[in-house]
């Protein structure tokens, strides 16, 4: 009896500290009815290559995740140290906040920190009123740098994601603004940060202590809140997650932009308009998917040879093509890369001279229709030939006028024969030149002492 309870309590407690062992093991394949949220994407985030999407190009309200793309903005153009003085303008936004006040000076990295960590929209306008001068200058760099990024159909009017009609994005452009962004070491830090103070100043006497409010980051407050997932229930904490914004407004509803990483294989999702705790389980459906129900095949090596190109010219120049980045793709576990269609492309109207490194062609890989990854074909090195040739060059590289003919080094000959007989003769006449000029130099100085001398005996 002992020994059954004993079984009985080991059971328990591995069920009860890791519950997940009772979850389906396999199937952890997505359909868009498995979310409730009315937008979601899920990318690879290196390659950019799309595994799931429902509405993703349809414009929504993204509430705070509009964050991302304030913060590398500030990132790439603002000095973390730089100081940002408090104005009365950056007071009192609507929204969560740090309570900012006039005549505060805090640095741009705390300011960051704030909005980054507890979603503060007081110091989103700070940062964009600092860079910039104002909301609407600020605005029309977001939509510079989303652009930029691929994000083509997003319009964005203001740094946090208050609410605003023509305030539009979509899941696809927030999933390529969050894959931009984590290329940034210290936006990656900064969203992984659990716990930072800002410390009191000359208007705040206490030091503002700020937890962060995503709770997929284990051993924030609430990251240890339970709920039900794949037939058993979870933290909201998740080990293997790496980022990045949460978002809400009344209009947007839950947002979240997420991401994670195993053995080395990274993802990003997006989902938009979710609903209270759903942010968080639409999110883990999605990570999940990438994470376990995909396997990822590398197709090419950077640099590696993919094929080659003989050109028509005289010397038959053959040119090599090799991939220009990585070629890798992702897919369910009940597919392989041989139930897809491989297509390469190669320019029909390549010429000498190439250069190395020039874009002469595309592979690509297919599923049906869905373009899954592709990567430009280069050229391996630099290939001249013929075209490069000069006019006299190319005389002695036609056919019957060889330069090395016995005709051609007989000519050559003579002329170096005549060439020498002329330069010795030259040379003689100088030579005798110089020495006649000596000797009638001689001959003036002796007549000069005789007639010294006798001019003295007299």
């Amino acid at each position: 009896m002992t020994k059954k309870f004993i079984l009985f309590s080991i059971l328990l407690s591995i069920v009860l500290i890791n519950p997940i062992i009772l979850f389906a093991e396999d199937d952890y394949t997505i359909s868009a009815s498995d979310l409730v949220a009315e937008s979601a994407i899920l990318i690879d985030q290196d390659t950019g290559q799309i595994l799931f999407s429902k509405n993703p190009h349809v414009p929504m309200y993204p509430a705070s995740t509009t964050k991302i793309l304030t913060a590398i903005i500030v990132l790439e153009d603002m000095d973390l140290t730089q100081e940002v003085t408090i104005t009365k303008d950056m007071e009192g936004v609507d929204g969560s906040g740090i309570a900012l006040e006039a005549g505060e000076v805090l640095t741009v990295d705390q300011l960051l920190h704030a909005m980054l960590m507890v979603s503060a929209n007081d110091a989103a306008e700070a940062l964009a009123k600092t860079h910039s001068g104002t909301i609407e200058a600020f605005a029309q760099v977001m939509n510079e740098r989303a652009a930029a990024m691929g994000a083509l159909n997003s319009n964005f009017q203001n740094p946090h994601g208050l609410p605003n009609p023509d305030h539009l994005t979509t899941a696809y452009d927030l999933s390529l603004i969050a894959k931009y962004a984590m290329t940034n070491e210290t936006f990656r830090q900064i969203v992984m940060t659990p716990r930072y103070e800002i410390p009191a100043n000359a208007v705040k006497d206490e030091a503002r202590i700020l937890n962060h409010s995503n709770k997929f980051i284990p051993g924030v407050p609430g990251s240890s809140d339970r709920m039900d997932y794949r037939g058993g229930t979870i933290t909201k904490g998740y080990d293997l997650i790496t980022g990045i914004k949460s978002g809400y407004t009344t209009k947007a509803l839950h947002c979240f932009v997420g991401a994670a990483e195993l053995d080395g294989r990274r993802f990003i999702s997006v989902i938009i308009k979710s609903q209270g705790v759903n942010m968080y389980l639409d999110t883990r459906k999605l990570l999940d998917y990438g994470l376990y129900g995909t396997t990822t095949y590398a197709l090419y090596d950077e640099g590696e040879t993919v094929t080659q190109r003989a050109l028509e010219d005289k010397r038959n120049t053959n040119v090599i093509l090799v991939t220009k980045t990585p070629l890798s793709v992702d897919l369910p576990a009940s597919e392989s890369v041989t139930d897809l269609t491989r297509q390469e492309t190669i320019r029909d109207d390549i010429t000498l001279p190439v250069e190395k490194g020039e874009v002469l062609g595309n592979l690509a890989y297919y599923k049906g229709e869905t373009l899954l990854c592709e990567t430009d074909l280069i050229a391996a090195d630099t290939y001249l030939g013929e075209d490069l040739l000069t006019k006299e060059t190319t005389f002695f590289d036609k056919e019957g006028n060889s330069f090395f003919t016995v005709k051609n080094m007989a000519f050559l000959s003579l002329k170096v024969f005549l060439a020498l007989i002329l330069w010795r003769t030259v040379m003689t006449v100088i030579r005798l030149v110089k020495l006649r000029n000596a000797r009638v130099k001689a001959l003036k100085e002796r007549r000069r002492q005789l007639a010294k001398k006798r001019s003295l005996n007299s």
